[in-house]
């Protein structure tokens, strides 16, 4: 990554005092009495001694949320609302066993709310410890703590984007592809069902803004801030912005992005009534796979001549942690036996193996997958596309 000094962004971001860009009265309270709402049902799930914090992350965390107007008056949250809940002095049995809890008390919010409710949680003794993600990142930088300690992330430590570890880009394009390959499954083999068109071009459009992300990150230009996203893309010039935005790709990129930046904001998704939902998946999976490869050349230093090449064990995807940590998870993902199969994946971050078998996933979508894709799903060689697609949307959850 690079290290221009125009990224780095070291401070925690002052908490935003707004939920949205440009919401009025109406849209902020509703939204408001959203988090009231929610933080006084986690709140009285937990037990006091262990409860440090509900922040609110995602784009109402840093003030940037999307909303809409029901039948044209009453105003409603579009986006999920995503939280992390700070405990103190709970073990990872108990901590697992309250999530369990919580995720029927999420369940029973989103009727209340009128959106989902996602939830994670973190422990306050290891905030300092804490994951150089951009998860992390991004929440440090811009969040607002709608229950408990309202300084408690100041423990965090620095976590600027222009240092964000490239693997984690390459996550970001991961869990944006499978949105591509959950689109892809919908539209095989007899088209889209009328009801589900808002969620394909929803997720169509965070795979299309996914893109815009890696194409600054390879130049040290991430934010996360959408409208400095924005201002950065169209910016850019010189040689930086080939690597961007892409040789002689600049106007058709950044038409493709104003749309989904547009969308993320005012969601209006009925514009697309007329658009075909095949040819706009074929759009964003170009511009994904091109992006993907692109970065990753940039942050492997090297080529690779396919995407069956770039599958292969020996080229690595960038997903670090403790080498016995990630042979563990293989193991409980794949099964024990897989790691005396394929040696080769065994010591890689299980979720290396979705990464390698997901563009072949979205660019090969016939009868049979290729073999390399296959193997990385720990999947027999002749396996159907639908099988290995329904197999890497099984285990996607797990390993995202």
């Amino acid at each position: 990554m690079s290290t221009d000094p125009i990224a780095a962004e070291e401070r925690i971001a002052s908490p935003p005092r707004r939920y949205t860009l440009d919401g009025d009265d109406a849209v902020e309270a509703r939204i408001e009495q959203d988090q009231q709402i929610t933080a006084e049902a986690i709140a009285a799930a937990v037990d006091p001694m262990h409860f440090a914090a509900l922040v609110l992350i995602g784009g109402y965390g840093r003030g940037e949320g999307g909303y809409v107007h029901i039948d044209g008056a009453e105003p409603a949250p579009f986006d999920d609302y995503n939280y992390v809940l700070v405990l103190r002095k709970t073990g990872r049995r108990a901590r697992a066993a309250l999530m369990r809890r919580l995720a029927e008390v999420a369940e029973s919010l989103r009727d209340q709310v009128g959106v989902d409710v996602h939830l994670s949680a973190m422990q306050a003794e290891r905030l300092r410890q804490a994951e150089f993600s951009l998860m992390n990142a991004e929440m440090r930088w811009g969040h607002r703590v709608v229950a408990g300690d309202q300084d408690l992330l100041l423990a965090m430590r620095p976590m600027p984007f222009h240092r964000l570890p490239a693997g984690e880009i390459t996550r970001l394009m991961l869990n944006r592809g499978a949105l591509l390959l959950m689109n892809q499954q919908r539209l095989q083999p007899g088209g889209l069902e009328p009801d589900a068109r808002e969620v394909h071009f929803k997720q169509l459009l965070k795979a299309v803004l996914a893109c815009g992300d890696a194409r600054l990150a390879a130049v040290g230009r991430y934010h996360p801030s959408y409208p400095v996203k924005l201002e950065r893309l169209e910016a850019s010039s010189g040689p930086a912005a080939e690597l961007l935005l892409g040789a002689g790709e600049r106007d058709k990129f950044l038409t493709l992005y104003r749309v989904a930046y547009r969308h993320r904001f005012h969601p209006s998704y009925g514009e697309f009534d007329q658009e075909s939902p095949l040819d706009w998946q074929a759009r964003a999976v170009r511009l994904w796979l091109s992006t993907l490869r692109n970065f990753e050349i940039h942050r492997l230093g090297s080529s690779f001549d396919s995407w069956s090449d770039y599958c292969r064990p020996v080229i690595g995807k960038g997903q670090t942690g403790n080498p016995l940590l990630k042979l563990s998870l293989g193991a409980r993902a794949f099964r024990a036996a897989e790691a005396l199969r394929r040696p080769g994946r065994a010591w890689r971050h299980p979720r290396e193996r979705l990464i390698s078998a997901l563009p072949l996933l979205l660019s090969e979508s016939g009868s049979i997958l290729d073999p390399c894709a296959a193997s990385a799903l720990a999947l027999a060689p002749q396996t159907l596309w639908k099988d290995a697609a329904d197999e890497f949307l099984r285990l996607w959850p797990r390993l995202a």
